[in-house]
């Protein structure tokens, strides 16, 4: 009996070990999840709307299939297969930025996570103060020039330059400018109700709700092809620390250009503005007038070109706050191509208001030397501020 399996028994024990062993191998092996690691990008404050993140991956069992990363939200991911990305269209804040790898058996990693802040232009002098009323007239260009970048941008400069009250010309897309409103915390505004088509460009007021209040805004020169863009008038009272400013604002944007057609459309403009002006005076309701705006030409054009002559002769009722700055490159406000250094853009006052400008001062704001890409995100224009001491203690 013995001798009749003994031959057997040496091959039984073999199998025996085989299926051991490859049981044992099933019984230990598991597919370990990926890892990631974040190895570059912001981890404090950063003054830009873009930031630049790389990583590295392992799969110690396996093969990495992909990445998926997100901001702000790990529970969704964009798909990629590269180790380095840009993050665009930041807005003012607190941020996360998560990435996670997967393998090929479809196993995920945990996240990594890198937190940053996002304080746009930190540079930026604040230029608001509690004793001032400020009020800033500022071409946007074709805003938002470069999307959601230059909504971020241009609220972060308002807040920053913490102004009263800003009038702005060149509001391409409405959406954007509500969207820019809904973000900039104690202000609020509108924008002109005139509309010639989807390539119609919009003027806009922001200010500040608890120190300014708007009644009667109407527009000016309905269908006059000299005024492409009706200006907004309005009345505006500004209270605070027991001192108040009661004023209409019209905000305009007169024909751009540098033809002989287009020089006449804007002196035809000044003319109709003028008489309004006149005549409201004249009535005697509300003497403090404050025209704002991009007015497309510079006050120091010779006489016989110059379409500002009606408002520069009558100097007993008109003074552009502006004038003193005509004719230095340094405070010019139009710094695009063909035209830097040139002063276009103007603030107008009557007389009577001119009393509450006792003591103030009106300036260009040079923010394309206290803050990078102006030109290329937020406009082809300086902001034209003027200062009322009219909040005095």
């Amino acid at each position: 009996m013995a001798k009749r399996y003994a031959g057997f028994l040496p091959w039984f024990l073999a199998i025996v070990v085989f299926v051991l062993a490859g049981c044992r191998q099933k019984s230990v092996h598991h597919n370990s999840p990926p890892t990631v690691v974040i190895t570059s990008g912001p981890t404090g404050v950063i003054a830009s709307d873009s930031a630049n993140f790389g990583w590295i991956g392992e799969d110690i069992d396996g093969n990495l299939v992909g990445f998926y990363y997100g901001l702000d939200d790990s529970s969704t991911g964009i798909r990629t297969e590269d180790t380095a990305v840009t993050v665009h269209c930041l807005s003012l804040g607190e941020h996360e930025f998560y990435i996670r790898a997967v393998d090929d058996s479809g196993k995920w990693s945990n996240a990594a996570v890198r937190s940053f802040r996002v304080q746009f232009d930190s540079s930026v002098a604040p230029r608001g103060t509690d004793t001032t009323l400020e009020i800033i007239t500022w071409n946007i260009q074709n805003f938002p020039k470069q999307g959601d970048s230059t909504v971020n941008r241009v609220r972060a400069l308002m807040a920053r330059l913490d102004a009263d009250i800003y009038a702005v010309q060149e509001i391409e897309d409405t959406l954007a400018f509500r969207e820019l409103l809904s973000g900039l915390s104690g202000y609020t505004g509108f924008y002109s109700r005139d509309d010639y088509g989807s390539f119609y460009q919009k003027t806009g007021v922001v200010y500040k709700s608890g120190i300014v209040t708007v009644t009667d805004m109407h527009q000016l020169f309905w269908g006059n092809d000299s005024v492409p863009r009706p200006p907004m008038e309005m009345t505006m009272t500004a209270n605070h620390n027991g001192g108040t400013f009661d004023f209409h604002l019209i905000v305009l944007h007169l024909k751009a250009g540098g033809s002989a057609q287009e020089q006449s459309k804007r002196k035809t403009a000044c003319r109709l503005l003028k008489e309004h002006l006149d005549e409201e005076l004249e009535q005697g309701e509300e003497l403090d007038f404050l025209v704002v705006g991009d007015w497309n030409d510079k006050l120091d054009d010779p006489p016989d070109s110059n379409v500002f002559t009606l408002f520069l002769e009558d100097t007993l009722q008109y003074r552009f706050l502006t004038f003193p700055l005509a004719g230095n490159s340094y405070y010019g406000s139009y710094i695009g191509e063909g035209g830097y250094g040139s002063l276009i853009d103007h603030i107008l006052a009557t007389r009577d208001a001119l009393n509450e400008y006792d003591g103030g001062i009106t300036m260009t704001l040079r923010l394309d030397d206290e803050t990078d890409r102006y030109g290329q995100l937020i406009s082809d224009h300086r902001p034209v501020m003027a200062i009322f001491p009219v909040f005095r203690k």
